[in-house]
């Protein structure tokens, strides 16, 4: 059985740009983290172009405490990803700005590092990252039966459906519908009210601050990804997100690391919001009080 398992886990990458093998096959595994065992993990390898190495190389892995064994967490944490941080040889990227976003405002998972061994293979040191999920929204939301979405690999918010993570109405979407409809108005300051009404504005505008502040190329505001979103049923509106901050500073070479402040936006909803003075306004606001306070 555990000879299947690890042959399950050569997964094919197709290389660069071609994505990856859509079937992610799951394993269980025996977790061991100083003197506690959690036995029925769900383990299956994780990563998008970049990111993704095979099971013979230095893989990533998202477990999955809770899945088999129900309640069961990873001090407290029901669900996390072992990163291999192979885009980001200092391996401190994610930790450091997910604390800026976060003195920002903006909700972020927490990350800590680790070093891990699998089967007796030593692969040294990884960024360990709480999951994505209900749990994460009830720390950071009132009401946790909104939905989670996943934006999904260098997409739109309205390119295609995104994915949903949880939430307690999944087929129901009126909060993106909202958002579409206020990013189409026409009227420049009708567009800005539909907006306001839809988007949890202030909060957005800091995620667009600290993306351009850490030159986070590949965030939602610059390169439409690695993002998610809260629908938020205590508020009525959406909260943007970042995910995957292995790339800031200048890492990946996408970006320079003295970028400018009006920085172009190819995300529609960042785009949006800026395109109007007051969005403008509150944006450049945003920079100065981050950059001398945070």
């Amino acid at each position: 059985e555990a000879e299947d398992a690890l042959r399950s886990m050569q997964r094919r990458f197709r290389g660069f740009g071609m994505g990856l093998d859509p079937d992610r096959p799951e394993v269980e595994a025996t977790v061991r983290c100083g003197d506690q065992t959690f036995t029925n993990v769900a383990l299956h390898l994780k990563g998008a172009a970049g990111s993704f190495r095979p099971y013979d190389d230095k893989p990533a892995f998202t477990l999955n405490f809770a899945k088999k064994a129900k309640g069961q967490a990873f001090r407290g944490m029901p669900k996390v990803s072992l990163n291999n941080s192979v885009q980001d040889p200092t391996y401190v990227s994610e930790t450091l700005c997910r604390d800026l976003y976060r003195q920002a405002g903006v909700p972020v998972p927490r990350t800590d590092h680790v070093t891990v061994e699998v089967n007796g293979r030593d692969l040294g040191l990884y960024v360990l990252a709480e999951g994505w999920g209900k749990a994460f929204v009830k720390q950071h939301f009132d009401d946790d039966d909104g939905n989670l979405y996943d934006g999904g690999f260098v997409q739109d918010v309205f390119e295609r459906p995104l994915d949903v993570v949880s939430g307690k109405h999944k087929d129901q979407h009126p909060g993106l519908g909202r958002l579409a409809k206020a990013v189409e108005e026409g009227n420049p300051d009708r567009r800005w009210a539909a907006l306001t009404n839809a988007l949890d504005v202030e909060r957005f505008v800091s995620l667009v601050a600290v993306d351009v502040i850490v030159c986070n190329w590949d965030g939602y505001a610059i390169n439409r990804n690695n993002y998610r979103i809260y629908d938020d049923p205590a508020t009525g509106r959406l909260v943007f997100m970042p995910h995957g901050l292995d790339q800031t500073f200048g890492i990946g070479q996408r970006m320079p690391t003295s970028s400018p402040i009006r920085f172009p936006m190819r995300a529609q909803v960042a785009a949006a919001v800026l395109e109007h003075p007051e969005g403008r306004r509150r944006y450049m606001a945003r920079i100065g009080q981050l950059a001398t306070n945070v």
